[in-house]
């Protein structure tokens, strides 16, 4: 063989072995990958998710994968960023949380008008839907809180 012949050789089979060891590593992981997104349901929470597509929620927002982007913000792991308190008084009286929203009966339904047991139905759908970090609708710490390595 050339020296040419036997680089290219050796080369192959370097990349062959570094291949062979990353797969070996891969399936000696004994726990596998966290889901980006899951959900957390207790029968409450499955009555809250047939509430938010019977009200039609899922035209301007996104959960589970289904609705649209954009339009509203999407709604899969905002069990992770709320909480089950933040989620209540934002069904009571949503412009008092987020001045501005939609939910006031200007766009979109007025939860003000919803009986007790609808927005409870709503706060547990949305509780339930979590997110892993990895997962881009997992919570990130406010600019200010993220410290800069100044090295």
């Amino acid at each position: 063989m050339k020296l040419g012949e036997k680089l290219m050789f050796g080369f192959a089979v370097l990349v062959a072995v570094a291949a062979v060891g990353k797969g070996v590593r891969q399936f000696g992981d004994t726990e596998p990958a966290k889901p980006r997104n899951y959900y957390e349901w207790d029968e409450a929470g499955l009555e809250g998710h047939v509430l938010y597509r019977r009200m039609g929620c899922n035209s301007c927002h996104r959960a589970l994968g289904v609705g649209e982007i954009g339009v509203a913000p999407v709604l899969d792991g905002e069990g992770t960023r709320r909480t089950r308190e933040w989620l209540a008084e934002y069904f009571r009286d949503p412009a008092a949380l987020v001045p501005g929203t939609a939910h006031d009966g200007s766009l979109g339904p007025d939860f003000r008008t919803l009986r007790t047991g609808e927005r409870a139905l709503l706060v547990a759908f949305l509780a339930g839907l979590k997110a892993n970090p990895g997962s881009p609708n997992h919570p990130r710490p406010p600019p200010e809180a993220v410290v800069k390595d100044e090295g």
